[in-house]
């Protein structure tokens, strides 16, 4: 695989690489930050700075002092990348493209809900109306893919990331493949058939292992018998699989501990139902066929029987990635209900409520020994990642909250619906 892009290789004080927050969940979407984030926090509690944004559910990206995310005003029928100064919350830029026709999205998401990607040389962002684009960063457009309706009944919410020399984008709609371009040109380097998986919400996650780069995506069309799938980052060749999976598969996998954790829900309770009764919902859930697995690598062809290590029943989450920390996978449901088990085992270590119900879409992050779960209700709450269920914090922000926060040198950056937050760091 090609070395990754100069910038990426910047040198912190003690001669280790600098840890950015570059894509969905940071790097290669693990959702871990470093730094001492600050654990309480709240609208007028220990806010650095804090910026109005317009309408979009894309999640912050951080690349030394500029971040990065999108908007969507409904009246222009504007799509606008903004570039914000991380050390005061002012606009460095913003550049906004238009679109003929809008694509449809399901009521709780938006036709900004992609994440953009970045290299420390470049900007990358998706419009499910639009198509890719990329700037520089004084926010100069480089290339552009215009890519058609994306035609997802929900919206196209898979955001691109960089693997090398590529930019890695999982296309979806009635015309799905995942698509490799050149992150310098946009030119295409392979293009390869998702047909089967048509309605998918995955963004690709990288894997290497054993000598092997692999890019690992999970489906998630309405059909059942999806799969994960996993590709060569050379060509797009298909390599292994899982399959069998449920229908509507929507969260990112998670690579730690030398293995792949995957979150394959089945069908998802309206918010309202799990909000009257969210210990019936949990027994509902509980019955179907929605599993947390966990895989070992090295596998060729269809893998179930010879490379799946565990899968569990229980605490499958809806849409929220699963999280790898300190040898532990924590999932989250809605209602508040979180899920801590042994990664090498699937042993539960606990489980229990935050004490925060509502919805959760965005995905946990960690840093510092913590870990932070946002919710539609406006609540981060802050669970110490021990042995047991701890909570440190349950912390109210202005509106809801989809996108994942970005942790970074101690900082930690929120967007809610109205806003986004910086605290700490």
């Amino acid at each position: 695989m090609a070395a990754l892009p100069a910038a990426a290789q910047e040198r912190g004080k003690q001669g280790r690489a600098k840890q950015w927050w570059p894509q969905f969940r940071g790097p290669n979407s693990a959702g871990i930050g470093e730094g001492k984030a600050p654990v309480e926090f709240g609208s007028t509690q220990s806010v650095r700075w804090k910026l109005a944004l317009g309408p979009g559910l894309s999640s912050p990206v951080v690349w030394d002092t500029r971040v990065f995310l999108t908007d969507y005003d409904k009246a222009s029928m504007r799509f606008s990348t903004v570039c914000v100064e991380r050390r005061n919350g002012k606009v460095n830029w913003r550049q906004s493209v238009s679109a003929e026709k809008i694509e449809d999205v399901h009521q709780v998401s938006s036709p900004a809900g992609s994440t953009p990607a970045t290299d420390g040389e470049r900007v990358y962002v998706y419009f499910g109306s639009y198509g890719l684009i990329c700037y520089d960063l004084n926010g100069k457009m480089v290339w552009e893919r215009p890519l058609g309706l994306a035609a997802n009944p929900y919206g196209a919410v898979s955001s691109p990331i960089v693997v090398g020399d590529l930019l890695v984008f999982n296309h979806q709609g009635k015309d799905a493949y995942l698509l490799a371009v050149n992150r310098k040109d946009g030119k295409t380097v392979w293009k390869t058939d998702r047909s089967r998986f048509q309605y998918g919400w995955s963004t690709p996650v990288h894997w290497r292992h054993d000598g092997a780069d692999e890019i690992v995506v999970l489906g998630g069309d309405f059909k059942p018998n999806q799969r994960l799938m996993a590709y060569n980052v050379s060509d797009g060749a298909e390599r292994w699989w899982v399959e069998g999976l449920p229908p509507c598969g929507k969260s990112t996998p998670v690579v730690g501990g030398g293995m792949l954790y995957m979150a394959a829900p089945d069908i998802i309770l309206e918010r309202e139902a799990v909000k009257r009764n969210p210990e019936r919902a949990e027994q509902f859930y509980e019955k179907n066929n929605a599993r947390v697995w966990a895989i070992r690598p090295g596998g060729k062809g269809e893998i179930n029987q010879t490379h799946v290590a565990w899968a569990e029943r229980k605490g499958v989450p809806g849409v929220p990635s699963p999280l790898f920390y300190k040898d532990r996978l924590y999932t989250f449901l809605n209602g508040g209900i979180v899920y801590a088990r042994n990664a090498k085992t699937g042993e539960v270590v606990f489980n229990g409520r935050t004490g925060e119900l509502g919805d959760y879409y965005s995905s946990p992050v960690a840093a510092d020994n913590k870990v932070y779960i946002a919710s539609t209700e406006g609540a981060v709450v802050v669970l110490e990642a021990g042995a047991e269920l701890k909570v440190l914090a349950r912390n109210k922000l202005d509106s809801g909250i989809s996108a994942t926060p970005a942790l970074v040198e101690g900082g930690i950056y929120v967007r809610t619906e109205s806003y986004l937050y910086a605290f700490g760091g």
